[in-house]
């Protein structure tokens, strides 16, 4: 095991790094606080720390407070090292953070048994930590399996949906047609009556409502193409997508989320290659992306933009969707992909839609997702899938944050 020694004084430093060699353990040596404070909110970092309690800078005891302070740091034993024998003075450490202490000088004895204590529980901690993350692993993969087979449910819906609508809507919009065709050899006719005020009117405005019926004609048979597009059954092999034709019809079908808080503006590569990949999971990642950004832009109480756009890198194609909201505040920005994290209120979202984007992209399409945001000017997300599929598995997130 590996277990970091924090002294100022190089022979007390000598003596405990070669016990714990003798004793079969790897030894980290840090000369003072500072030092041993860094190695410790490394990710990697011991999982037993003995820390002197008198050292230049930081003293042991507020390394310990900064540890336990730090969310984000790794499990780890700590022991001080002390000469300290007051009740006062180790219930000061112990507040501290500490979870045991070793008195100056020390004796061999003592002190493996005391570390025997210590890797023991660091040995339950890791075990802990690690059932833990089966356990987010384990409900991720149910709340996605239930995603999809709600989806898979609304998909089926949908399609019979579009199929029930598409039919009437074709014979709309030939009977539409067919006026309009009429109308066009009517209009010579109705043009001997003029100066009917009734005729009149019925002359300047019958066109105009048979163009606004074909235009929501139109508009509706667009709806129902998305709405099959959308609904198409996950396939079991990736195949070749035109990612722009999965953009447009994804805003399509979040019209309703959208419509009324942003407008839409789209820059859409006409070059853009064929990308191997899950069209229906790629099209569920865009449909978080624009859900997100409507709800961003609503917390705003204005109407702002949502831009979309697609290029070509070099080895790869890339997504943008940006958003005019207020930003992700800082605090958040480390863990929007953590399965289960939501700044919304009880009922309002489970935290799923941007860790099962990072599931999708990293882990199912071997590409990366990260994102840019900036308080009070917005977000961008960035998607990278492989024009060849298969990807370097590492994700730009993983990085680097890209956030300010």
């Amino acid at each position: 095991m590996r277990v970091l020694i924090a002294d100022d004084d190089p022979v007390s430093r000598l003596m405990l790094q070669a016990t714990l060699r003798k004793w079969g353990h790897d030894a980290v040596v840090a000369c003072d606080g500072r030092e041993a404070l860094s190695i410790l909110e490394q990710d990697l970092s011991p999982e037993l720390a003995i820390l002197d309690w008198m050292m230049p800078e930081i003293d042991g005891p507020e390394v310990c407070r900064r540890i336990r302070q730090n969310s984000t740091s790794s499990p780890v034993y700590i022991m001080l090292l002390t000469a300290k024998s007051q009740r006062e003075d180790l219930i000061v450490g112990l507040g501290a953070g500490a979870d045991d202490y070793i008195p100056k000088p020390f004796n061999h004895q003592e002190l493996y048994a005391r570390l025997q204590v210590g890797f023991r529980v660091a040995d339950l901690q890791r075990k802990l930590a690690d059932r833990v993350n089966d356990l987010e692993i384990a409900l991720m993969r149910l709340g996605r399996a239930q995603q999809a087979r709600k989806l898979e449910a609304l998909g089926q819906m949908a399609s019979g949906i579009a199929h029930e609508i598409n039919t009437p809507t074709q014979y709309i919009g030939d009977n539409v047609r067919f006026l309009q065709d009429s109308w066009t050899e009517l209009r010579p006719f109705l043009g001997c009556q003029a100066g009917n005020p009734d005729l009149d009117y019925l002359i300047r405005e019958v066109p105009k409502a048979i163009d606004e019926s074909l235009q929501g004609i139109q508009k509706v048979g667009k709806i129902v193409r998305a709405m099959r597009d959308f609904a198409h059954p996950p396939s079991e092999n990736k195949v070749h997508t035109d990612i722009n034709h999965a953009v447009l019809t994804t805003i399509t079908v979040a019209t309703n989320e959208w419509g009324y808080v942003a407008d839409i503006e789209t820059s859409l590569d006409p070059q853009l290659p064929r990308t191997p990949c899950f069209p229906g999971e790629i099209q569920q990642v865009l449909l978080n992306l624009l859900v997100n950004a409507a709800h961003a832009i609503a917390d705003t109480q204005q109407k702002g933009v949502i831009r979309v756009a697609t290029s070509t890198q070099t080895d790869s194609i890339e997504i943008r969707v940006s958003d005019s909201g207020r930003g992700i505040p800082k605090e958040y920005r480390e863990k929007v992909f953590e399965p289960f994290f939501t700044t919304k209120d009880v009922g309002e979202g489970t935290g799923q839609g941007l860790a099962v984007a990072y599931s999708v992209i990293v882990h199912q399409h071997n590409g990366k997702i990260w994102f840019d945001s900036e308080s009070g000017k917005g977000t961008t997300f960035y998607i990278r899938l492989p024009i060849d599929g298969i990807g370097s598995g590492k994700n730009e997130y993983e990085e680097a944050h890209f956030v300010r």
